[in-house]
């Protein structure tokens, strides 16, 4: 009965002293410090961006990015795949890897895709473990942007000349017409002995929002007037503020 009992004695301790050297399976996430997390910072979702060079931007959490790529798998460390227009690969056991052009691994927190175009277009990026096989479960993080394009046309300002007169307690046109963002220059002349006159330009007919306003003359006399046409293209209103019910006309801006 001894020798039973020192038996099961030593086949105990064996037990004990294997169990105590047993390796457990690499996980993919480092349980002492919490799940693993990666964040998309710049683009953000849904944002329009310039098309052209695109930088991803990320932020990650209880992971260890090392320059291990290649190596043996081990658990909290590894790097990070970016990828342009392809689902993030998490196929388990498999390198997360897509097209070639469309996924990029390095141990970089931002990556710069080139020569991105004009159109909507979705970025992915990935925990990948050392040897680019996906954690378990996969950490995956994706936004979607529309880039627009950076050829715009380039518009030179456009110098306008008008001639406007003042004559009879009238202009002698009810109608200007400017391209947007012209840069205006008004020759007024006030032909009316001893009256005042001036050019101004508002918003609106209820004249509260004023563009431009001339110095008041009185005639005959001569004065250039010189502003920036509005931007924005629709029907302004002129007037001489002297007589603002019956000098009046539409500053059109095309």
């Amino acid at each position: 009965m001894k020798t039973v009992n020192k038996y099961l004695i030593n086949l105990s301790s064996l037990l004990l002293f294997v169990l105590a050297f047993v390796t457990l399976p690499v996980c993919a996430v480092d349980a002492t410090s919490g799940l693993a997390k990666i964040t998309i910072i710049e683009p953000l979702n849904g944002s329009e961006i310039a098309a052209g060079d695109v930088t991803v931007s990320v932020a990650v959490e209880n992971f260890s990015i090392v320059d291990k790529l290649g190596k043996p798998a081990v658990a909290g460390e590894g790097h990070i795949h970016y990828f342009m227009d392809a689902k993030a690969a998490t196929t388990p056991g498999k390198p997360a890897i897509t097209k070639p052009g469309t996924y990029a691994p390095t141990i970089n927190k931002s990556y710069t895709w080139k020569n991105v175009t004009a159109g909507k277009h979705n970025f992915s990026v990935e925990l990948v473990n050392n040897d680019h096989t996906p954690l378990s479960p996969p950490v995956v993080a994706e936004v979607s942007v529309k880039a627009a394009s950076t050829n715009l046309k380039t518009m030179s300002v456009e110098n306008v000349t008008i001639n406007l007169v003042a004559q009879g307690m009238a202009f002698n046109t009810s109608k200007i017409t400017v391209p947007a963002g012209a840069h205006v220059t008004i020759n007024f002349d006030n032909q009316d002995a001893g009256i005042p006159h001036n050019f101004a330009l508002y918003e609106n007919r209820d004249a509260q929002t004023t563009i431009f306003k001339g110095d008041v003359i009185s005639g005959p006399k001569k004065v250039t007037y010189v502003f920036d046409a509005p931007n924005k293209s629709g029907t302004y209103f002129f007037r001489c503020d002297i007589h603002p019910s019956f000098m009046t006309g539409d500053f059109i801006v095309e």
